[in-house]
């Protein structure tokens, strides 16, 4: 009789052991064909060896076989109950292929006969975390750790469920812990980092930030976390080099992106433009493609101002914000659409029943005092993600994904009133969306809206000024008083009242701008 295949490879390797044992040093060693053709082999002689099914549930999960891992692991459950690892390793396949449900019960149905067994209860929390359930999860991470205090991994997830539940100090603690007991611990050294920036704590952010590139060079959160905590600190030319690091690491990542905008505008408003120029120029160089990196390099290097921000520009923007867009600017004292409603309504005389449009609508701030004045009320943005926000409110009768002019340029519609609260920011030339405007405004129609105001010792010389506006370092642009008010006049508008005050603060200090109420002749 022919010797087997496992058989020829003992031989071939001078090893005369167990063929399980020489399987699994072959896998080891990468080859897993002979070492799957050796658990056969085994399997074919000794059909309920539950260390071969095991093995071979191994090799089929390493190669994303799930079937057949599945199929071995329920072998090696039923031919060996007392064993935990046949329940980890079912439950684990399930996990990896996305089937949560399955997983779940594999790792409970393993807890009845192993109740004891850590990485059990471990596994579960991981689960039932991915699930939703983030109680069960920290339930069954503490259980864990009863039963293997020394575990590093389950201290980490459960500082990740604590998190995700407001449990700050908890995770911290959890975050120490596991690093305590495994120091090259990267995961959990970058989580306390970003935890600890979220808390402000922006040195303790750097130290552990710092400690985890040592372990893992160019670790993109640890890089996240570093920028983040300079800029925070004020320390923004060492922020630019390290967000210029990070995007060298993760050119996709628009947040970033936007990160490297604010850095140089620290530097531009502490004083240090030219090292600020020097950054957007490489910044620019480096991103010819990246609608965030062109616009806000050019923001900060000047040259040919362009008419208005790219769409582009202004969809990702906001896109990205959307979900934190109303936290942020609750945080910078925004009053903008109350103020700005507040005065075309007073202008109105009590007129309501009004055909509104709320263009530049965002997530609809505006909405709630536009619609006691609206028999109709139409919001029109360029971001999807904050239309979706203005639909949740349930207050618009109309809302229009566009850009401002196109809408205008399609509607049929006139407008008894029309409200732009921050919008032309986005725009240097006005006339352009002025008359647009006009053209869709109701005679004796209200217009309102605010724009930046223009430094008033702003440089002549000033490379990113346009006749009568500017684009500034924040990436916003910035309007003279008297090019606002020809622009009105050009497109057949009157001028009710122009008032100096201020949108938001920008650094702890207020951003001037023009609160104007027109009508349309």
């Amino acid at each position: 009789m022919a010797n087997s295949v496992s058989d020829m490879l003992m031989q071939q390797a001078g090893i005369v052991t167990d063929p399980v044992a020489t399987a699994v040093t072959l896998a080891n060693q990468g080859q897993l064909d002979n070492a799957q053709q050796m658990l056969q082999d085994v399997l074919k002689k000794t059909p309920n060896h539950p260390e071969a099914w095991f093995r071979l549930g191994q090799i089929h999960a390493s190669r994303n076989e799930f079937k057949p891992a599945v199929q071995a692991f329920k072998r090696v459950i039923g031919l060996a109950p007392q064993s935990p690892e046949g329940h980890v390793h079912l439950g684990n396949t399930y996990l990896r292929n996305g089937r949560l449900s399955q997983a779940i019960q594999a790792y409970r149905d393993g807890l009845k006969f192993h109740p004891g067994y850590a990485l059990l209860h471990f596994n579960l929390g991981v689960a039932v975390k991915q699930s939703g359930d983030v109680a069960a999860a920290i339930a069954s991470y503490h259980t864990a750790i009863g039963l293997d205090p020394n575990y590093a991994p389950a201290h980490f997830s459960l500082g990740n469920a604590c998190r995700e539940s407001g449990q700050l100090q908890e995770a911290e603690d959890c975050y120490r812990r596991a690093i305590a007991l495994q120091p090259d611990y990267v995961g959990a050294r970058v989580n306390l980092a970003g935890l600890l920036a979220t808390r402000e704590n922006y040195p303790g952010a750097l130290e552990e930030a710092f400690a985890a590139l040592k372990l893992q060079p160019d670790q993109p959160d640890a890089l996240r976390a570093i920028s983040l905590s300079l800029h925070k600190l004020g320390r923004y030319a060492e922020g630019a080099e390290i967000a210029a690091r990070a995007l060298a690491v993760s050119p996709g990542d628009t947040m970033l992106q936007y990160h490297m905008g604010e850095m140089l505008y620290g530097l531009v408003r502490t004083g240090d433009v030219a090292r600020a120029h020097d950054y957007a120029a490489r910044w620019k160089a480096a991103f010819p493609d990246d609608s965030v990196a062109q616009h806000m390099a050019a923001a900060v290097l000047g040259g040919q101002v362009p008419e208005r921000a790219g769409d582009s520009y202004v969809r990702e923007t906001f896109d990205r914000f959307a979900n934190d867009f109303e936290k942020v600017l609750g945080g910078l004292g925004y009053k903008v659409p109350e103020l700005l409603c507040s005065a075309i309504q007073g202008q109105l005389g009590g007129r309501t029943g009004l055909a509104v449009l709320d263009a530049g609508c965002g997530t609809g701030l505006c909405a709630p005092f536009l619609r006691p004045l609206a028999k109709k009320l139409v919001g029109v943005d360029l971001s999807g993600g904050m239309l979706a926000k203005a639909e949740e409110r349930k207050t618009y009768d109309a809302l229009h994904e566009a850009e401002l002019g196109a809408f205008l340029a399609a509607t049929p519609d006139r407008y008894d009133v029309t409200v732009a609260a921050d919008v032309f920011c986005y725009f240097g030339a006005l006339t352009p969306s002025f008359t647009a405007l006009a053209a869709r405004t109701a005679p004796q129609g209200v217009f309102g809206f605010t724009v930046e105001a223009m430094p008033a010792d702003a440089p002549p010389s000033d490379a990113t000024a346009a006749d009568g506006y500017r684009l500034g370092p924040t990436g916003r642009y910035q309007h003279d008083a008297s090019y606002v008010k020809a622009a009105l006049e050009q497109a057949g508008f009157s001028l009710l009242s122009f008032e100096d005050t201020h949108g938001r603060e920008e650094m702890g200090q207020p951003v001037p701008c023009f609160m104007v109420i027109a009508r349309c002749a």
